[in-house]
């Protein structure tokens, strides 16, 4: 999972030959794949990313809970986190933080919905490693999309992660609008059949925007 995140397609054809065939981090099967890419010959899509990876100082963080629980929060294979939100300005959304716990491997498929006309302007899925955060006491995880989605501002948005994997932490004491550097975020509970998350604690410590 680890090397499915390098960015091999947008090395030159030169410096994939003379670098990564030298580091054996890839099988005979794997490099020869990425040859035909290069040769314009092949035929199945590839597991690497292909965006460029955006200037970390770029990505903003609206993070919005106060107070956050130690590994509790339990999932099951039929219900999803999800979370209603607007904002107040047009921004680009490049992903969203999770809860994990230490150690924990999460299996995660996220979407966005427009609640407008029910479209689906961004899908991520996979398997997904737990961190310590830099700045808070919990494990966590960041779901960035491979094709970041513009947000309309004063349009409601529905955030849904269907997550498998070990107990996580949650946050509580999470406010329904919340100030992120000038763009302003409201949060809006989902009815039932959920897997618990609210306007006010649960899953998504944060959203990555610019």
């Amino acid at each position: 999972e680890i090397v499915k995140e390098i960015r091999f397609p947008l090395m030159s054809q030169k410096e994939f030959a003379s670098v990564v065939f030298d580091s054996y981090i890839l099988s005979y099967q794997e490099f020869g794949d990425m040859m035909k890419y290069y040769n314009d010959v092949l035929f199945s899509p590839l597991p690497y990313k292909q965006t460029p990876r955006i200037a970390s100082t770029l990505i903003r963080r609206c993070s919005r809970f106060k107070k956050f629980f130690q590994p509790g929060w339990n999932y099951t294979s039929c219900k999803a986190d999800r979370v209603f939100f607007t904002v107040n300005k047009p921004v680009v959304l490049h992903g969203v933080e999770h809860f994990g716990s230490q150690g924990g491997e999460y299996a995660v498929s996220t979407e966005v919905r427009d609640s407008t006309d029910g479209s689906i302007p961004v899908t991520q899925s996979g398997s997904y490693l737990s961190v310590k955060a830099v700045t808070d006491s919990y494990y966590c995880f960041d779901v960035e999309f491979d094709r970041p989605v513009c947000l309309v501002e004063n349009r409601e948005y529905e955030l849904v992660s269907l997550i498998k994997g070990p107990q996580s932490s949650s946050g509580g004491e999470g406010e329904k609008t919340v100030d992120c550097q000038g763009v302003q975020f409201t949060f809006r509970s989902p009815g039932s059949g959920t897997n618990g998350t609210s306007d006010n604690g649960g899953q998504f410590p944060a959203f990555l925007f610019s």
